[in-house]
């Protein structure tokens, strides 16, 4: 099979074999063997990576440059097709660090550049963008992104919109919502946030599935009462909390039956109820109320007899400490509403602390959602940091400063407000506090910082974290000019106080407040 790739090349899958060609003239080099060094140089930078596939030999026919791939226990990226969606997203890893890494090695996000590796479950991409050697029409790294993730859930062999709900090899709500999530995702990091919740909560469906259909089994051999009590503290038969409790499709590769959709088409009604609406979930619900008539059937009619005070304490401790399957199910269900609030009430009435850690970061992203950032920054106070980053996107300065008054120990908030208010002083004391490296807002503190030295008159630690960065030193050199010419025009000032000149010293006033205007947009 072969295919064109990046604009003047082919590429051709021949058994194991992955053969690209493109014209000599294309690349920058004269010469096989200095094509091959910095190929190579290429290669040894890259050596840390996981993602990516080397060509094992390089040679020039009828003057076109062969890279030829040896793929053994390689699949192409329509394998990603046949495998269920709870065993996908794992690839789908592989696409947000070939993503991450992209401003330092540009890859074709084409679906023929990409094969899946059965060996490390990993998604490779050919290796072929080095100096010398470019690549043509490169989307933005964002939309090549989600364009290989929708690929890989539908049918579609290029993605020009959003797709529909037939395009979809799999329909599953949680899937459909996945995949829209990807599409209103705004940067990478949202991406592999979007991803990183989708399989936690898999795996919290996985466990969950597999705790309750163990409490099933063992329900079968209850012989006594105390047993079945036990079972009821231990929260075993209340297990099935799923925010999805469906048939779990089989791990690996789907049948040829499986990949065929249904020609019925739900209704708008039908698809937002979802889930809650599904026989599954009427199925999964008599389930567990079978399984509870049966525990209460074998437990004592005689209401004189009762368990021992130790055990119904232990009983009701548990009830408090975790949420209940319909409770959950009603929160889920809340949320996927949009009933952000509701959903909040049902989660606050159980406690923060009583919850389990699916539900907990729930509750954080909700508080996010609907910018109660002071209820938080109280429960996690490591989201400061996102905190502010959202408040400074959305001008909320009004709301940042009285945050600043119940949190008045938070090192990212008094920094930001500090600024803001002109407090230099406050932002180079704060300074150390703060994180400068890893933060999404490293950047923006450190111009803070920067600036914050300039108004203080510390040139020389001004420049010392300027660096080599040109636009910190262009700043720098600038503040350096601007703050001199105000001193000419302040000595000037005086002069015409002397002479008692007003009219000298009010436009001298005026080109003052003007150059220290332009200090302020530097």
């Amino acid at each position: 099979m072969q295919s064109t790739v990046n604009k003047y090349g082919e590429i051709e899958v021949i058994g194991n074999e992955v053969h690209y060609s493109i014209p000599l003239s294309y690349t920058g080099f004269n010469s096989v063997d200095d094509l091959e060094t910095a190929y190579k140089q290429r290669g040894i930078s890259l050596a840390p990576f996981q993602n990516y596939l080397f060509a094992h030999d390089i040679t020039l026919v009828t003057n076109r440059l062969v890279f030829t791939y040896f793929l053994e226990d390689m699949k192409s990226f329509y394998y990603l097709r046949q495998l269920f969606f709870e065993d996908q997203i794992y690839y789908f890893r592989s696409f947000i660090e070939l993503a991450k890494n992209n401003h330092n090695t540009a890859i074709l996000w084409d679906k023929n550049n990409l094969f899946v590796d059965l060996t490390d479950s990993k998604v490779k991409a050919l290796v072929f963008e080095f100096d010398g050697h470019r690549l043509y029409n490169m989307p933005p790294t964002l939309d090549g992104l989600k364009e290989v993730i929708l690929l890989s859930l539908t049918t579609l062999y290029r993605v020009l919109g959003k797709p529909r709900l037939v395009d979809f090899i799999d329909q599953r709500d949680k899937v459909i919502r996945f995949a829209e999530q990807v599409l209103r995702a705004s940067s990478v990091q949202e991406v592999e946030r979007v991803l990183e919740e989708t399989i936690v909560n898999v795996e919290r469906q996985e466990e969950i599935r597999r705790e309750y259909e163990e409490s099933l089994k063992q329900m079968k051999f209850f012989e006594r009462r105390k047993e079945i009590r036990k079972a009821k503290a231990t929260g075993k038969l209340t297990a099935a909390t799923s925010t999805e409790f469906v048939e779990k499709p089989k791990r690996g590769l789907r049948s040829k039956n499986d990949l065929v959709q249904p020609a019925k088409k739900k209704s708008d009604q039908e698809e937002k109820q979802g889930f809650f609406s599904s026989k599954y979930f009427y199925l999964g619900s008599a389930g567990v109320a079978a399984v509870l008539l049966v525990a209460n059937t074998l437990s004592s009619p005689d209401p004189d007899v009762k368990a021992a005070p130790s055990e119904n304490a232990q009983v009701q401790t548990e009830e408090k400490q975790a949420l209940n399957s319909d409770q959950v199910a009603d929160v889920y269900r809340k949320v996927m509403n949009g009933e952000n609030e509701a959903a909040l009430k049902v989660l606050e009435q159980v406690g923060y602390e009583n919850l389990a850690e699916a539900e907990k970061k729930q509750m954080l992203q909700l508080y996010e959602k609907e910018g109660m950032y002071e209820k938080l920054l109280k429960l996690d106070p490591n989201q400061a940091d996102a905190i502010v980053m959202k408040m400074v996107e959305n001008k909320e300065t009004a709301k940042l400063k009285e945050l600043q008054t119940q949190f008045p120990d938070s090192a990212p908030v008094n920094y930001e407000v500090a600024y803001m208010t002109a407090k230099y002083d406050t932002v180079i004391g704060l300074a150390k506090d703060i994180d400068m490296t890893d933060s999404e807002l490293a950047d923006r503190r450190k111009n803070q910082l920067l600036v914050s030295y300039l108004w203080s008159g510390l040139l020389e630690e001004a420049t010392k974290l300027a660096g080599d960065d040109p636009e910190a030193k262009k700043k720098v050199t600038q503040f350096k000019s601007s703050n001199q010419r105000i001193k000419e025009l302040t000595n000037k000032i005086n002069v015409a106080k002397n002479k008692k000149d007003d009219k000298q010293v009010k436009e001298l006033t005026q080109k003052i407040e003007q150059i220290k205007a332009n200090i302020n947009r530097i």
